[in-house]
């Protein structure tokens, strides 16, 4: 079940993504589960001006119906084996995730068995990257400077799926141009709502058709079984998670500014 007023939008007809593949597929007499999914979410551990902590996320999550998330906080990865155990005991998958910032670029990387400050550059990407991974391109072609832009088009075979923004309204929608490339180049979409605020959770997420395990739900994204739920938001709405954001973006820069710094290494001379 979908929100009143979101719209489906299966791979085959938006994206166009996948090459036609249908989001529903059918082995024998076998048919994959179709798991909601979040896999673009920050919380406060890692981002304190964030209001809500992991376990909050997961348990609301659980409440309505998620069944797949991943906690992809800014250059850290927040996850571990208790939190994992917490987010299965309510019948939801915790896949580690991160969104790294590579080379003033922002990255999504999930599944990946490397620390989050070795994915610096593209190249750190292609030198650890594995096929257990699934790397994302998220809210590619926004105008902003940590958005991709072209250096998605320019480092391309990086990439497994690329984001649908929760971020639009009926008239601005950067997320058409994303639709178009991954129909170019034959990606999937992977619907998200890059959760900084409450309520954004739930405005777009993703149904992918498979069972529940970490290799199983990343395969299924990268083979297009993956289809996004969504819905415009309202202009305002839009611009009150903008002000929100920015505003909790200009607290936290201040109170970084005034943490004392810590000592500098003191020098000790002995006489010789």
């Amino acid at each position: 079940m979908r929100p009143a007023g979101a719209s489906l939008l299966a791979t085959a007809t938006t994206g166009a993504s996948s090459g036609g593949r249908a989001a529903r597929r059918t082995d024998g007499d076998s048919v994959n589960v179709r798991l909601r999914a979040d896999l673009h979410l920050h919380t406060r551990e890692a981002e304190p001006g964030i209001t809500y902590s992991a376990r909050e996320m997961i348990a609301r999550a659980a409440r309505e119906g998620y069944r797949v998330l991943s906690i992809t906080n800014h250059d850290t990865i927040t996850f571990s084996d208790e939190l994992a155990a917490y987010a299965r005991d309510r019948g939801v998958l915790l896949i580690p995730g991160v969104e790294a910032t590579v080379e003033g670029r922002h990255v999504l990387v999930y599944n990946a068995d490397v620390a989050a400050d070795k994915l610096r550059t593209f190249a750190d990407l292609r030198r650890y990257r594995t096929p257990e991974w699934l790397v994302a391109a998220p809210h590619p072609l926004f105008p902003a400077p940590f958005c991709l832009r072209e250096r998605l088009w320019q480092e391309i075979d990086l990439f497994d799926a690329i984001e649908f923004s929760h971020f639009y309204t009926p008239r601005v929608d950067f997320n058409r141009a994303a639709v178009k490339l991954a129909s170019a180049v034959g990606l999937p979409l992977l619907g998200t709502s890059d959760s900084h605020l409450a309520d954004q959770f739930g405005t777009t997420f993703s149904l992918i058709e498979s069972d529940l395990s970490v290799e199983s739900v990343l395969s299924a994204i990268k083979q297009g079984r993956v289809s996004v739920v969504s819905r415009p938001l309202s202009p305002w709405r839009c611009l009150s998670i903008l002000a929100r954001q920015t505003l909790a973006a200009a607290k936290e820069s201040a109170r970084a500014r005034l943490r004392p710094s810590p000592p500098s290494p003191e020098t000790i001379l002995t006489p010789r």
